[in-house]
């Protein structure tokens, strides 16, 4: 009895499961070690030599460089974060400036030239667009004269564009963009540096851009210095004489609450020829000094990254997962590699176990240094000595599972790479369908647009903001730096995609603006264009086709439907109505059954 209440205590014992079993340090767990440190306390241990095994793979792996190709192409793309101003006019006001006045003028002699062709296709006369309103006498002239709008006084509307503001700062911002006004050094345009902030902090897990704004760096006023994660003291940590605290070469303000906002950063100086060495400077272990260490104020840094943690100072690099199984599998294909080189050589060996007068001595031993080795051309057969036999040496490689195992291994690798589409990286198209790629391409698309905005928020919008700031001071923006609240309105846009299916998407999206569940602007900036910009330019070139005498006439101007005058579902070519032909067959019932799915 008791032997029986044992075993049914034994067996519920067994049947409890609790997170007791997953914690458990034996059994299957035996080789996973715990450990208590925080993430900033484990990033200052290892930093180090995380930083340089990330940077290793980026040089040596064409896995990673592959992957970093991608992310250039699909965060940036060949036009980068492109940037369209929404200024508005906050009040009414008089336009002084010749330059607005004729800008203005220029834009509104545009839009009429536009109305007018629409109004004389359909026989009807246009109301005049106004930019600007003058005295009036002159806005009864049907078309406005530049020398008219200077000897008037001319006004703009609270609510409208300030079409003249847009322009300037949008032309101008291309204009800083250039090697020699966006890069202290001079020599890469902001392109470029978009795409090293990111990938360096991809590889390092964060980087910094240092604006030096003076006035005589550039017509704008301000540059770009850009600062590898090593140069801000990993290894500087602690509290100054105000109570402010130190972390990994960050200056964070202390309050009552506890730790604020960033206040500064130590970089450690630079010398001549410190090129040459490993690793910088003083690693901080005797704390700040003012031989080594550069105090740089938190407004003058931006400090790029990618926050995994909510205490955590300095992220680690963003593919620090993958390191383990990407040094493992390059290996791996490098020992096939080998083994497979040596298969193809046809190598063997040349062994005797016997003697001319029988048996061998058991005071003989073999030495394989004195083995002799021979060589063969192409073609070519040998006859062996009495006694001497041939063994070949057949590694049998590759191995046909060599190509399964390293798509294995990459699929899990590529989900540690933010942003890796690992039907690309992988080069595996022929393992996917149709469907599985459009799912596929439409998480990988999320995950871009992710990296995109968090690099706007971060550091685009933060440099647009110091650019505006120093140019209008500078007055390389010929406006008023008191309205900079007023100017500082930008709308960044990332590239986009075309889809799977060019024809569904431009269908799908024709729906919804027909049902009123979207509209023209949310299409187009879905595509990373400016509807205005659209609108107006495809006005422009019905005038050009019709001057020309071409027809203007779309492919499709609508969405097919079943029947004309139809509304609802478009009828693909799977469902569209076809006509019988008279001279067809009539199909045999056992091709009926088959059709029907009857067997």
């Amino acid at each position: 009895m008791k032997k029986k209440k044992k075993q049914a205590a034994q067996k519920t014992e067994v049947q409890q499961r609790g997170y007791r079993e997953v914690v458990a340090m034996g059994g299957v767990n035996k080789d996973w070690n715990l450990t208590s440190l925080t993430e900033d306390a484990d990033i200052w241990q290892n930093a180090y030599a995380l930083t340089a095994r990330c940077r290793d793979l980026m040089r040596t792996n064409t896995t990673y460089q592959k992957y970093r190709d991608m992310l250039f192409a699909n965060i940036f793309g060949e036009n980068g974060i492109t940037l369209q101003m929404a200024v508005k006019e906050t009040e009414d006001r008089i336009v002084y400036a010749p330059d607005e006045k004729a800008a203005l003028l220029a834009h509104e002699h545009r839009i009429n030239r536009l109305r007018d062709f629409a109004a004389k296709q359909k026989g009807e006369t246009a109301e005049k667009y106004r930019a600007l309103k003058v005295a009036d006498y002159l806005e009864t002239n049907q078309t406005r004269s530049l020398s008219d709008l200077m000897r008037g006084t001319a006004t703009v509307t609270v609510g409208q564009p300030d079409l003249y503001a847009n322009q300037l700062i949008e032309s101008a911002w291309q204009a800083w963009q250039r090697c020699q006004n966006a890069d202290a050094r001079g020599t890469r345009d902001y392109k470029t540096i978009r795409q090293l902030r990111l990938i360096s902090a991809v590889r390092d897990g964060d980087f910094f851009i240092r604006l030096i704004r003076k006035k005589d760096v550039n017509a704008f006023g301000i540059t770009l210095q850009l600062i590898n994660a090593e140069w801000c003291d990993r290894f500087l940590n602690t509290t100054l004489e105000n109570g402010n605290e130190v972390r990994m070469g960050i200056e964070y303000k202390y309050n009552d609450w506890g730790i604020g906002k960033v206040v500064g950063y130590y970089f450690i100086k630079r010398a001549p020829k410190d090129w040459q060495f490993n690793s910088p400077g003083s690693m901080g272990f005797g704390g700040i000094s003012p031989v080594l260490h550069q105090r740089v104020p938190a407004e003058d840094i931006i400090h790029y990254r990618r926050d995994v943690d909510a205490d955590g100072t300095r992220p680690a690099p963003w593919i620090a997962s993958t390191i383990p199984k990407a040094r493992q599998l390059d290996q791996y294909m490098l020992a096939e590699v080998i083994a497979a080189r040596e298969a193809a050589c046809k190598t063997g060996f040349l062994y005797s176990d016997v003697l001319p007068e029988g048996g061998m001595p058991s005071d003989m031993m073999p030495q394989p240094n004195q083995i002799p080795t021979q060589s063969f051309a192409p073609g070519e057969t040998r006859g062996l000595p009495w006694g001497v036999k041939y063994q070949s040496n057949d590694p049998k490689h590759p191995n046909g599972n060599a190509e399964a195992f390293r798509m294995i291994m990459l699929r899990d690798q590529c989900a540690g790479m933010p942003g890796a589409a690992y039907s690309v990286i992988g080069g595996d198209y022929a393992n996917i369908n149709f469907s599985a790629g459009r799912l596929e391409r439409l998480m990988y698309t999320e995950e871009w647009k992710l990296l995109q905005r968090n690099d706007i928020d971060v550091a685009e919008r933060p440099i647009f903001e110091a650019w505006l700031e120093m140019s209008l001071i500078t007055g390389a923006i010929p406006l008023p730096l008191a309205k900079y609240n007023k100017f500082n309105k930008p709308r960044f846009q990332g590239r986009r995609w075309d889809g799977v299916d060019p024809i569904k998407d431009a269908t799908s999206a024709a729906l919804r603006v027909a049902n009123h569940i979207s509209n023209l602007t949310i299409e187009c900036a879905d595509r990373g264009l400016d509807f205005d910009d659209v609108a107006i330019q495809r006005a422009e070139e019905k005038i050009v086709l019709n001057e020309l005498g071409l027809t203007d006439v779309l492919t499709v101007e609508s969405i097919p439907f079943a029947s004309a005058g139809q509304t609802g579902t478009p009828v693909s070519d799977a469902e569209s109505p076809v006509e019988a032909d008279p001279n067809d067959k009539k199909p045999s019932k056992k091709s009926e059954n088959r059709l029907n799915g009857v067997h």
